[in-house]
């Protein structure tokens, strides 16, 4: 493939990651947690690093979620990139504001293909404030 084509294979991950990780924003803007916490590996190597907290496994990034304060509805994302690392595995880095915290909220998330479709295995999230 020479420089400037596109990958098939590539555009069809970042095309369903897209989708999942739209779905996620969807959940979390509407606080829906049964969702945003299926959105997670079920694994007890499924590590999520927040503002605040460091969750390591399934059990804890549910019990995290279901006590946590839910996102604004007016956070917007200002910068997403999505980097396929093959058929079965992306990176999702956003950019993203939030009415409610000062400065610019930064999140990454690694996604899985599993049998029940895309998954996080691993997040982080952080906020440069001025």
């Amino acid at each position: 493939m020479s420089a400037g084509e596109s990958d098939p294979s590539r555009t069809a991950v970042v095309g369903e990651v897209t989708a999942a990780f739209e779905c996620y924003e969807d959940a979390l803007i509407r606080n829906d947690v049964a969702l945003l916490n299926d959105f997670f590996l079920h694994r007890d190597d499924t590590v999520r690093y927040g503002t605040r907290e460091q969750c390591y496994g399934h059990a804890a990034i549910s019990a995290w979620r279901n006590a946590a304060t839910p996102v604004a509805t007016g956070r917007r994302i200002l910068r997403r990139v999505i980097a396929p690392l093959g058929s079965d595995v992306a990176c999702v880095s956003t950019e993203f504001s939030d009415p409610s915290t000062p400065g610019i909220g930064r999140q990454s998330q690694t996604w899985l293909r599993t049998p029940q479709g895309w998954k996080i295995a691993a997040a982080h999230v952080s906020m440069v404030v001025p």
